[in-house]
Formats: C-alpha cells, sequence, structure tokens
C-alpha cells in the first residue's frame, strides 16, 4: 500500500507540471485627476480627456493587468503615493517635491499657465521683445481690470506677483470658479479685461460656449516655461518597476506621438505653435526609452 506522504508528494508533482489556469491576474490601479479636460470620466472610466488617452494606450498594449481606475483629489492622491500604495498617477505636473515622493514617466511638456483676453485688448497689453505681458507692470495698470480665483494657486512665480500687487491693483478675486469657465465667462462678456488660465482650460469651456473660444491667450514674460507632466509611481521597488514597463511603452515613436496628441487633442491652436519647437523635442527624446 502507497504511503499517504507519498501521494501527496506525486499529486503535487503532478500539479507543478500541469499548465496553469485561473492564475491571478495583476493589477494596475491608475490615480485618475478629478478635474476636466484632464480627465473626463464616464461610468467610471476613462474617455477623451488628456489623462484618459494616455492611460487608455498604455492599458490596450498592456493586457497581461487588469487596469482600475481610481478618481480622486490631488491630497488623497498624493497621500496614497507617499505611502507606497501600488497606485501610479497619471497626468501629474512633475516639481521637485514631487520628484521625492515618487519616479516618473515623462509623457507630456504642458505649456504654461497664460493671460486670457479679448482680442480687442491685446494692443493695450505692457509687451516685451518675445511677444509675452509683463504681468507685474499689468498689476498696476490704472485702467485695465483682472480677475482671479480666491484661493486657486496659479504656480508659485504668479502667485508671489499677484501677493505683492500694489493695493490699487485692479486685480479682483471672486470665489465662483467652475473650472475657470464663468471666469472665462466675465472676459468674455467684457466685465474684466483679463484673467489667468491653462490653454486646456479655454479648450474645455469653450466646448460648451464658443464664444469663450474667441479669446485669445498671450504668455506671460514671468511664467514662459513649459512645465513637465507624466505618471508618478511610488519611490519604491514596485514603483521602480512599473515606471520601467511604462516607459517601455511609451517610448517609442508610436507612443511619443500618442502622447503629443492627447495633450494638443485640448491645446490651441495658437498655444500649439507657440511652444512648437519646445513640443518637437520633447517628442523627439520620448521617442525611446529613457530607464
Amino acid at each position: 500500500m502507497t504511503h499517504p506522504a507519498a501521494i501527496a508528494a506525486r499529486l503535487a508533482l503532478l500539479a507543478s507540471l500541469l499548465p496553469a489556469t485561473g492564475q491571478a491576474r495583476d493589477r494596475m490601479s491608475w490615480l485618475m485627476p478629478d478635474v476636466p479636460p484632464a480627465s473626463m470620466p464616464v461610468d467610471g472610466k476613462p474617455t477623451t480627456g488628456i489623462a484618459d488617452q494616455i492611460v487608455l494606450y498604455i492599458a490596450a498594449r498592456w493586457p497581461d493587468a487588469d487596469h482600475r481606475f481610481i478618481y480622486a483629489n490631488p491630497k488623497r492622491t498624493w497621500l496614497m503615493i507617499e505611502r507606497g500604495e501600488q497606485a501610479c498617477v497619471v497626468a501629474a505636473l512633475r516639481n521637485a517635491e514631487r520628484d521625492k515622493l515618487a519616479y516618473f514617466v515623462n509623457t507630456n511638456l504642458v505649456p504654461p499657465l497664460q493671460l486670457v483676453v479679448q482680442e480687442r485688448t491685446l494692443p493695450r497689453l505692457p509687451l516685451n521683445a518675445h511677444g509675452e505681458t509683463d504681468l507685474q507692470k499689468l498689476l498696476t495698470d490704472p485702467v485695465l481690470r483682472g480677475i482671479v480665483v480666491e484661493r486657486r494657486s496659479y504656480g508659485a512665480a504668479v502667485d508671489e506677483l499677484l501677493a505683492k500687487r500694489p493695493a490699487n491693483s485692479r486685480l479682483e478675486t471672486t470665489s465662483v470658479g467652475d473650472y475657470g469657465r464663468n471666469v472665462l465667462k466675465l472676459v468674455m462678456h467684457g466685465r474684466a479685461d483679463y484673467t489667468l488660465d491653462y490653454d486646456y482650460a479655454l479648450q474645455y469651456a469653450s466646448k460648451s460656449e464658443p464664444e469663450i473660444g474667441l479669446l485669445k491667450t498671450v504668455p506671460i514674460a514671468q511664467n514662459n516655461k513649459p512645465m513637465l507632466g507624466g505618471i508618478a509611481c511610488p519611490r519604491n521597488a514596485w514603483g521602480m518597476a512599473t515606471v520601467k514597463r511604462i516607459d517601455q511603452i511609451v517610448g517609442t515613436p508610436e507612443g511619443a506621438a500618442a502622447m503629443i496628441r492627447a495633450q494638443n487633442s485640448w491645446h490651441t491652436q495658437a498655444s500649439q505653435q507657440r511652444y512648437a519647437a519646445q513640443i518637437n523635442e520633447f517628442q523627439r527624446q520620448r521617442a525611446k526609452p529613457a530607464h
């Protein structure tokens, strides 16, 4: 009679030789921004936003994982990254502080914050030789009226200029933002001469308010450098391995073109032309793996 232990050993050996069935698949969790047009979910799934297009491109070329999408505000998102949870942020702006928390795969070169005005206001702006407006001078203009959203951050350089504006500045603040759409409408209707916003916000707002699309964007001299955007994964072994996998997917000519298409679908023609040289150079470098 065969000893039970020997039977168990034979069964274990047989199981190890049989093809694996029903194995658990890897799960990839994507932390998505909760602001359009960066992300525009339908039934909890990505669609046509900037981050949406990026993550759909990657997921289609990563079939051996189950992809899930978590829509979260920045506070929750970066807390998860800081804790080292197995999730990556899509379309995150890159800066020195975030580089300490995460490994990045660069996917986009984002045009910086712009001045937004009616076309008739353009000749009245203080411009330098490069066609950039001097925001510091503009904030002291006794005639031109500006409007910005209260407590919204416009980036360190611009926030500092706004905080130091003179007491008699004609810049006003409003608490009604609605992703910038309401403020843009105030400029469109002539209730303010200018505001500050990103190019893609103008494009998004113009989808529902076509007249907003007639507004013009002007670069700001004190804030004229495009920003790197990318996918951020926690700074641990899992994060490094995941970044390398993502980098291999997007680090091709096809991948680089797809990343640029994602952002250009929500940027104005003027902005695309203004930063064409930088964007083209970014695409050239993105066409091969960085890791």
